[in-house]
């Protein structure tokens, strides 16, 4: 992130585009998806779940620094929560959680949050064409 862009973002923005959390392919995933948005920007979310919740999460994204905040942001509030919930984190949600964004970047949090949704309607998916998987 640069200078001038790290002074219009808060301090929560700063620490997860500096720290992502949950950074990183995750193998043997339950769901997957990867959605390049309109900027070009590439997101990409894996996620396990374990008795109908999200177990582990990560993600990777080729983007900017508020694109790692975003996705690392995402990861978070989805973070043991049932699929639905985890399914159902908004552009809106993460970027309240974020302490907001500048405009220019707020498309971001749409990215991650419609990746977020295809990671776990991917594991919807596959549950459904396998019984017995949680």
């Amino acid at each position: 992130m640069q200078e001038r862009e790290a002074s219009l973002v808060s301090h929560i923005v700063l620490d997860h585009a500096y720290n992502p959390r949950n950074l990183g392919p995750l193998e043997a995933a339950d769901g997957h998806a990867r959605i390049t948005g309109p900027c070009g920007d590439t997101m990409e979310f894996w996620l396990t779940v374990r008795n109908g919740r999200v177990d582990q999460i990560a993600f990777t994204t080729d983007g900017c620094g508020s694109s790692l905040a975003c996705g690392s942001m995402a990861t978070c509030l989805a973070q043991g929560r049932s699929v639905a919930d985890a399914s159902a984190v908004t552009q809106a949600d993460i970027l309240r959680a974020l302490g907001g964004l500048p405009e220019a970047t707020e498309h971001c949090a749409l990215l991650a949050s419609n990746v977020l949704r295809a990671a776990c309607e991917d594991y919807h998916s596959k549950s459904i064409t396998e019984p017995g998987k949680e």
